[in-house]
Protein backbone atom coordinates (compact mmCIF):
# COMPACT_ATOMS: atom_id res chain seq x y z
CA UNK A 1 0.00 0.00 0.00
CA UNK A 2 1.11 3.55 -0.65
CA UNK A 3 2.90 5.03 2.39
CA UNK A 4 1.13 8.09 3.75
CA UNK A 5 -2.23 7.20 2.25
CA UNK A 6 -3.40 5.66 5.52
CA UNK A 7 -3.29 6.53 9.20
CA UNK A 8 -4.90 5.03 12.30
CA UNK A 9 -6.41 5.97 15.65
CA UNK A 10 -6.30 3.49 18.52
CA UNK A 11 -8.83 3.97 21.29
CA UNK A 12 -8.74 2.16 24.62
CA UNK A 13 -12.01 0.30 25.13
CA UNK A 14 -15.73 0.58 25.64
CA UNK A 15 -15.20 1.73 29.20
CA UNK A 16 -17.75 -0.45 30.99
CA UNK A 17 -15.69 -3.59 31.42
CA UNK A 18 -16.20 -5.82 34.43
CA UNK A 19 -12.52 -6.67 34.83
CA UNK A 20 -12.25 -5.85 38.52
CA UNK A 21 -8.73 -5.36 39.89
CA UNK A 22 -7.09 -6.24 36.56
CA UNK A 23 -7.62 -2.72 35.19
CA UNK A 24 -7.14 -0.72 38.40
CA UNK A 25 -3.54 0.12 37.54
CA UNK A 26 -3.52 -0.33 33.75
CA UNK A 27 -5.79 0.22 30.76
CA UNK A 28 -7.36 -2.77 29.07
CA UNK A 29 -4.97 -2.12 26.17
CA UNK A 30 -1.91 -3.18 28.20
CA UNK A 31 -3.50 -6.15 29.96
CA UNK A 32 -1.18 -9.18 29.54
CA UNK A 33 -2.24 -11.99 27.23
CA UNK A 34 -0.90 -15.51 26.69
CA UNK A 35 2.11 -14.92 28.92
CA UNK A 36 4.05 -12.86 26.39
CA UNK A 37 1.76 -10.28 24.79
CA UNK A 38 -0.43 -7.29 25.68
CA UNK A 39 -3.88 -6.79 24.13
CA UNK A 40 -2.70 -3.66 22.31
CA UNK A 41 -0.09 -5.77 20.46
CA UNK A 42 -2.78 -7.31 18.29
CA UNK A 43 -4.30 -4.05 17.04
CA UNK A 44 -0.85 -2.50 16.53
CA UNK A 45 0.30 -5.58 14.63
CA UNK A 46 -2.84 -5.56 12.47
CA UNK A 47 -2.03 -1.99 11.48
CA UNK A 48 1.68 -2.36 10.73
CA UNK A 49 1.07 -5.63 8.85
CA UNK A 50 -1.18 -3.57 6.55
CA UNK A 51 1.57 -0.98 6.10
CA UNK A 52 -0.11 1.61 8.37
CA UNK A 53 2.65 3.18 10.45
CA UNK A 54 1.27 6.63 11.26
CA UNK A 55 -0.74 5.89 14.40
CA UNK A 56 -2.26 7.93 17.22
CA UNK A 57 -3.26 6.17 20.44
CA UNK A 58 -5.68 8.08 22.67
CA UNK A 59 -6.12 7.02 26.30
CA UNK A 60 -7.36 8.25 29.64
CA UNK A 61 -4.64 10.37 31.30
CA UNK A 62 -4.16 7.97 34.21
CA UNK A 63 -3.38 5.13 31.77
CA UNK A 64 -0.77 6.85 29.60
CA UNK A 65 2.31 5.72 31.65
CA UNK A 66 1.37 2.04 31.24
CA UNK A 67 1.00 2.46 27.47
CA UNK A 68 4.28 4.35 27.10
CA UNK A 69 6.14 1.79 29.22
CA UNK A 70 5.07 -1.00 26.87
CA UNK A 71 5.41 0.70 23.49
CA UNK A 72 8.37 3.00 24.27
CA UNK A 73 9.98 3.93 20.94
CA UNK A 74 7.76 1.55 18.97
CA UNK A 75 10.81 -0.28 17.61
CA UNK A 76 9.22 -3.75 17.72
CA UNK A 77 6.42 -2.53 15.43
CA UNK A 78 8.72 -0.54 13.12
CA UNK A 79 7.33 2.77 14.39
CA UNK A 80 10.64 4.42 15.33
CA UNK A 81 11.85 5.58 11.92
CA UNK A 82 11.74 9.03 10.35
CA UNK A 83 8.53 8.33 8.42
CA UNK A 84 6.78 6.04 10.91
CA UNK A 85 5.28 7.35 14.14
CA UNK A 86 3.21 6.39 17.17
CA UNK A 87 1.68 9.40 18.92
CA UNK A 88 -0.08 9.27 22.29
CA UNK A 89 -2.95 11.60 23.09
CA UNK A 90 -4.82 11.69 26.37
CA UNK A 91 -7.93 13.10 27.98
CA UNK A 92 -8.68 13.75 31.64
CA UNK A 93 -11.95 11.92 32.33
CA UNK A 94 -12.13 8.23 33.23
CA UNK A 95 -12.90 5.41 30.81
CA UNK A 96 -15.28 3.61 33.13
CA UNK A 97 -18.87 4.16 32.04
CA UNK A 98 -18.04 7.32 30.09
CA UNK A 99 -19.32 7.81 26.56
CA UNK A 100 -18.50 11.54 26.60
CA UNK A 101 -15.08 13.12 26.68
CA UNK A 102 -13.43 16.43 27.56
CA UNK A 103 -12.47 19.51 25.55
CA UNK A 104 -8.93 18.26 24.81
CA UNK A 105 -9.96 15.04 23.07
CA UNK A 106 -10.97 16.18 19.58
CA UNK A 107 -8.40 18.99 19.07
CA UNK A 108 -5.61 16.43 19.52
CA UNK A 109 -7.14 13.99 17.05
CA UNK A 110 -7.95 16.69 14.51
CA UNK A 111 -4.37 17.96 14.62
CA UNK A 112 -3.11 14.42 14.04
CA UNK A 113 -5.46 13.80 11.11
CA UNK A 114 -4.73 17.09 9.37
CA UNK A 115 -0.99 16.58 9.66
CA UNK A 116 -1.24 12.99 8.43
CA UNK A 117 -2.39 14.09 4.94
CA UNK A 118 -3.98 10.64 4.72
CA UNK A 119 -6.84 9.56 2.49
CA UNK A 120 -8.19 6.87 4.83
CA UNK A 121 -8.20 6.42 8.60
CA UNK A 122 -8.54 3.12 10.48
CA UNK A 123 -10.07 3.25 13.96
CA UNK A 124 -9.88 0.31 16.36
CA UNK A 125 -9.85 -0.48 20.07
CA UNK A 126 -8.26 -3.05 22.36
CA UNK A 127 -11.30 -4.95 23.61
CA UNK A 128 -11.62 -7.20 20.56
CA UNK A 129 -8.87 -9.78 20.14
CA UNK A 130 -8.17 -10.76 16.53
CA UNK A 131 -5.50 -11.03 13.83
CA UNK A 132 -7.29 -9.38 10.92
CA UNK A 133 -5.93 -8.62 7.45
CA UNK A 134 -6.78 -4.93 7.19
CA UNK A 135 -5.53 -4.75 3.61
CA UNK A 136 -8.55 -6.79 2.53
CA UNK A 137 -10.90 -4.45 4.40
CA UNK A 138 -9.26 -1.39 2.87
CA UNK A 139 -9.48 -2.88 -0.63
CA UNK A 140 -13.21 -3.58 -0.26
CA UNK A 141 -13.79 -0.10 1.19
CA UNK A 142 -12.05 1.52 -1.78
CA UNK A 143 -13.88 -0.60 -4.36
CA UNK A 144 -17.31 0.06 -2.80
CA UNK A 145 -16.55 3.82 -2.53
CA UNK A 146 -18.19 4.35 0.85
CA UNK A 147 -17.40 7.06 3.39
CA UNK A 148 -17.27 4.51 6.20
CA UNK A 149 -16.97 0.74 6.61
CA UNK A 150 -17.26 -1.30 9.82
CA UNK A 151 -16.08 -4.81 10.64
CA UNK A 152 -18.59 -7.17 12.22
CA UNK A 153 -18.33 -10.73 13.48
CA UNK A 154 -21.09 -13.30 13.91
CA UNK A 155 -20.70 -14.18 17.57
CA UNK A 156 -22.41 -16.83 19.74
CA UNK A 157 -24.72 -15.50 22.42
CA UNK A 158 -22.40 -16.68 25.21
CA UNK A 159 -19.66 -14.31 24.02
CA UNK A 160 -21.84 -11.20 23.86
CA UNK A 161 -22.11 -8.44 26.45
CA UNK A 162 -24.69 -5.76 27.21
CA UNK A 163 -22.16 -3.11 26.07
CA UNK A 164 -21.95 -4.57 22.56
CA UNK A 165 -23.83 -3.27 19.53
CA UNK A 166 -25.66 -5.45 17.02
CA UNK A 167 -25.80 -4.60 13.31
CA UNK A 168 -28.57 -5.35 10.82
CA UNK A 169 -27.41 -5.37 7.19
CA UNK A 170 -29.35 -5.33 3.94
CA UNK A 171 -28.66 -7.36 0.79
CA UNK A 172 -25.89 -4.93 -0.26
CA UNK A 173 -24.08 -5.31 3.11
CA UNK A 174 -25.11 -1.78 4.06
CA UNK A 175 -25.78 -1.19 7.76
CA UNK A 176 -29.53 -0.61 8.06
CA UNK A 177 -29.91 -0.67 11.85
CA UNK A 178 -27.75 -0.48 14.97
CA UNK A 179 -29.10 -1.59 18.34
CA UNK A 180 -27.82 -2.41 21.81
CA UNK A 181 -27.44 -6.09 22.54
CA UNK A 182 -30.32 -7.56 24.56
CA UNK A 183 -29.85 -11.23 25.47
CA UNK A 184 -33.61 -11.80 25.75
CA UNK A 185 -34.03 -11.26 22.00
CA UNK A 186 -31.84 -14.20 20.95
CA UNK A 187 -31.90 -17.99 21.17
CA UNK A 188 -28.95 -19.86 22.66
CA UNK A 189 -27.74 -21.09 19.25
CA UNK A 190 -28.08 -17.73 17.43
CA UNK A 191 -25.08 -16.10 15.77
CA UNK A 192 -25.24 -12.34 16.29
CA UNK A 193 -23.68 -9.71 14.00
CA UNK A 194 -21.61 -7.82 16.58
CA UNK A 195 -19.84 -4.58 15.72
CA UNK A 196 -16.14 -5.08 16.45
CA UNK A 197 -15.38 -1.37 16.76
CA UNK A 198 -12.96 -1.60 13.80
CA UNK A 199 -13.69 1.04 11.16
CA UNK A 200 -12.16 2.52 8.04
CA UNK A 201 -13.29 6.06 7.26
CA UNK A 202 -12.41 8.54 4.53
CA UNK A 203 -10.21 10.99 6.41
CA UNK A 204 -11.79 14.19 5.05
CA UNK A 205 -15.21 12.87 5.98
CA UNK A 206 -14.00 11.89 9.46
CA UNK A 207 -12.55 15.36 10.01
CA UNK A 208 -15.88 16.93 9.10
CA UNK A 209 -17.72 14.72 11.62
CA UNK A 210 -15.23 15.51 14.37
CA UNK A 211 -15.27 19.25 13.70
CA UNK A 212 -19.00 19.28 14.44
CA UNK A 213 -18.86 16.89 17.41
CA UNK A 214 -16.15 18.79 19.28
CA UNK A 215 -18.49 21.76 19.80
CA UNK A 216 -21.36 19.70 21.18
CA UNK A 217 -22.27 20.32 24.81
CA UNK A 218 -21.33 16.71 25.64
CA UNK A 219 -18.97 15.50 22.90
CA UNK A 220 -18.86 11.72 22.57
CA UNK A 221 -15.72 9.67 22.26
CA UNK A 222 -14.94 8.75 18.69
CA UNK A 223 -16.11 5.15 19.05
CA UNK A 224 -19.63 6.27 19.96
CA UNK A 225 -19.71 8.99 17.32
CA UNK A 226 -18.86 6.51 14.57
CA UNK A 227 -21.38 3.95 15.84
CA UNK A 228 -24.11 6.59 15.82
CA UNK A 229 -23.37 7.55 12.19
CA UNK A 230 -23.34 4.05 10.67
CA UNK A 231 -26.91 4.12 9.38
CA UNK A 232 -26.94 7.81 8.38
CA UNK A 233 -23.87 7.43 6.15
CA UNK A 234 -24.91 4.03 4.70
CA UNK A 235 -21.77 2.39 6.06
CA UNK A 236 -20.56 -0.85 4.52
CA UNK A 237 -20.50 -3.95 6.76
CA UNK A 238 -17.45 -6.21 6.36
CA UNK A 239 -17.72 -9.68 7.89
CA UNK A 240 -14.65 -11.10 9.62
CA UNK A 241 -14.62 -14.90 9.70
CA UNK A 242 -11.41 -15.61 11.65
CA UNK A 243 -10.78 -16.20 15.36
CA UNK A 244 -12.05 -13.36 17.54
CA UNK A 245 -12.63 -12.92 21.25
CA UNK A 246 -14.77 -10.20 22.79
CA UNK A 247 -13.03 -9.09 26.03
CA UNK A 248 -15.67 -7.58 28.30
CA UNK A 249 -15.32 -9.20 31.73
CA UNK A 250 -13.08 -11.47 33.80
CA UNK A 251 -14.58 -14.66 32.39
CA UNK A 252 -14.14 -13.62 28.73
CA UNK A 253 -10.54 -12.57 29.43
CA UNK A 254 -9.85 -15.87 31.21
CA UNK A 255 -11.45 -17.89 28.39
CA UNK A 256 -9.45 -16.06 25.72
CA UNK A 257 -6.22 -17.00 27.47
CA UNK A 258 -7.33 -20.60 27.97
CA UNK A 259 -8.15 -20.76 24.25
CA UNK A 260 -4.42 -20.47 23.61
CA UNK A 261 -3.96 -23.96 25.08
CA UNK A 262 -6.06 -25.28 22.18
CA UNK A 263 -3.61 -25.78 19.27
CA UNK A 264 -6.18 -24.86 16.61
CA UNK A 265 -7.19 -21.58 18.29
CA UNK A 266 -3.57 -20.78 19.14
CA UNK A 267 -2.57 -21.20 15.51
CA UNK A 268 -5.57 -19.22 14.22
CA UNK A 269 -4.69 -16.18 16.33
CA UNK A 270 -0.90 -16.20 16.61
CA UNK A 271 0.34 -18.14 13.60
CA UNK A 272 -2.03 -17.08 10.84
CA UNK A 273 -0.68 -15.35 7.73
CA UNK A 274 0.39 -12.33 9.80
CA UNK A 275 2.84 -11.99 12.67
CA UNK A 276 1.95 -10.52 16.06
CA UNK A 277 4.67 -8.25 17.42
CA UNK A 278 5.39 -7.38 21.03
CA UNK A 279 8.13 -5.85 23.18
CA UNK A 280 11.15 -8.16 23.11
CA UNK A 281 12.64 -9.50 26.34
CA UNK A 282 16.15 -10.94 26.09
CA UNK A 283 16.09 -13.45 28.95
CA UNK A 284 17.27 -16.95 29.64
CA UNK A 285 14.96 -19.86 28.92
CA UNK A 286 12.66 -21.16 31.65
CA UNK A 287 14.30 -23.82 33.82
CA UNK A 288 12.38 -27.03 34.55
CA UNK A 289 13.75 -28.97 37.53
CA UNK A 290 13.64 -32.77 37.73
CA UNK A 291 10.80 -32.43 40.22
CA UNK A 292 8.60 -30.47 37.78
CA UNK A 293 5.52 -31.96 36.09
CA UNK A 294 4.09 -30.18 33.05
CA UNK A 295 0.80 -30.87 31.26
CA UNK A 296 -0.68 -28.77 28.42
CA UNK A 297 0.75 -25.41 29.54
CA UNK A 298 2.67 -22.46 28.10
CA UNK A 299 5.69 -20.71 29.59
CA UNK A 300 7.40 -17.44 28.80
CA UNK A 301 11.11 -16.98 29.54
CA UNK A 302 13.09 -16.59 32.74
CA UNK A 303 11.05 -18.76 35.15
CA UNK A 304 12.12 -21.55 37.51
CA UNK A 305 9.62 -24.42 37.73
CA UNK A 306 10.01 -27.09 40.41
CA UNK A 307 6.35 -28.05 40.93
CA UNK A 308 3.36 -29.17 38.85
CA UNK A 309 1.69 -27.04 36.14
CA UNK A 310 -1.41 -28.17 34.26
CA UNK A 311 -3.62 -26.29 31.75
CA UNK A 312 -2.05 -22.96 32.67
CA UNK A 313 -0.17 -19.99 31.22
CA UNK A 314 2.95 -18.84 33.07
CA UNK A 315 4.46 -15.44 32.26
CA UNK A 316 8.06 -14.24 32.59
CA UNK A 317 10.29 -14.57 35.64
CA UNK A 318 7.99 -16.68 37.81
CA UNK A 319 9.08 -19.09 40.54
CA UNK A 320 7.16 -22.25 41.39
CA UNK A 321 8.66 -24.14 44.31
CA UNK A 322 8.62 -27.90 44.98
CA UNK A 323 5.27 -29.62 45.54
CA UNK A 324 3.40 -26.46 44.51
CA UNK A 325 0.60 -27.02 42.00
CA UNK A 326 -0.90 -24.64 39.43
CA UNK A 327 -3.87 -25.71 37.33
CA UNK A 328 -6.31 -23.91 35.01
CA UNK A 329 -4.72 -20.56 35.84
CA UNK A 330 -3.07 -17.47 34.37
CA UNK A 331 0.08 -16.30 36.13
CA UNK A 332 1.39 -12.80 35.38
CA UNK A 333 5.12 -11.89 35.54
CA UNK A 334 7.33 -12.02 38.65
CA UNK A 335 5.06 -14.26 40.72
CA UNK A 336 6.44 -16.52 43.43
CA UNK A 337 4.44 -19.55 44.57
CA UNK A 338 5.72 -21.27 47.70
CA UNK A 339 6.30 -24.93 48.49
CA UNK A 340 3.11 -26.97 48.62
CA UNK A 341 0.84 -24.10 47.59
CA UNK A 342 -2.11 -24.83 45.30
CA UNK A 343 -3.51 -22.41 42.71
CA UNK A 344 -6.55 -23.36 40.61
CA UNK A 345 -8.92 -21.32 38.41
CA UNK A 346 -7.03 -18.15 39.27
CA UNK A 347 -5.61 -15.03 37.62
CA UNK A 348 -2.56 -14.01 39.64
CA UNK A 349 -1.39 -10.48 38.84
CA UNK A 350 2.27 -9.44 38.64
CA UNK A 351 4.66 -9.44 41.59
CA UNK A 352 2.39 -11.52 43.81
CA UNK A 353 3.85 -13.85 46.44
CA UNK A 354 1.84 -16.86 47.61
CA UNK A 355 3.11 -18.37 50.85
CA UNK A 356 3.94 -22.08 51.23
CA UNK A 357 0.94 -24.36 51.72
CA UNK A 358 -1.65 -21.71 50.88
CA UNK A 359 -4.61 -22.56 48.62
CA UNK A 360 -5.96 -20.04 46.08
CA UNK A 361 -8.97 -21.61 44.39
CA UNK A 362 -11.67 -20.11 42.18
CA UNK A 363 -14.11 -21.77 39.81
CA UNK A 364 -14.23 -22.19 36.04
CA UNK A 365 -17.17 -19.80 35.81
CA UNK A 366 -15.66 -17.29 38.26
CA UNK A 367 -11.85 -17.32 38.36
CA UNK A 368 -10.38 -15.74 41.49
CA UNK A 369 -8.14 -12.68 41.04
CA UNK A 370 -5.09 -11.97 43.21
CA UNK A 371 -4.32 -8.28 42.92
CA UNK A 372 -0.97 -6.87 41.78
CA UNK A 373 1.86 -7.01 44.35
CA UNK A 374 -0.33 -8.90 46.81
CA UNK A 375 1.02 -11.13 49.59
CA UNK A 376 -1.17 -14.18 50.15
CA UNK A 377 -0.55 -15.81 53.53
CA UNK A 378 -3.87 -17.58 54.07
CA UNK A 379 -6.29 -19.57 51.92
CA UNK A 380 -8.51 -17.72 49.43
CA UNK A 381 -11.37 -19.56 47.84
CA UNK A 382 -14.66 -18.71 46.14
Amino acid sequence: MKIGKYCAILGNALGTHKLDQLVNSRPLATLPFDGKYRLIDFQLSNLVNAGITNICGVFSQKNVPSVLDHIRTGREWGLNSLLNHFFVGFYSNDDIGETVTDSTYYPQLLTFLRRSHSVYTVFSTADVLCNINLEQLIHVHEVKQRNMSVVYKKMPKEQMSSVNSVLNLDETDTVSCVKDYDASHYAEDDLIAMSTGIYIINTDFLISLMEVEQYEESPRKLRYLLLDKLVDVAALGYEYAGYMKNIHDVKSYYDANMDMLDPQKFTSLLHATQKVYTKVKNEEATYFANSSEIFNSQFASGSVIEGRVENSIISRRCQLEKEACISDSIIFPNVKIGTGARVQYAIVDKEVEIAPGVQVIGTKEKPIIIEKQGRVTEDRTL
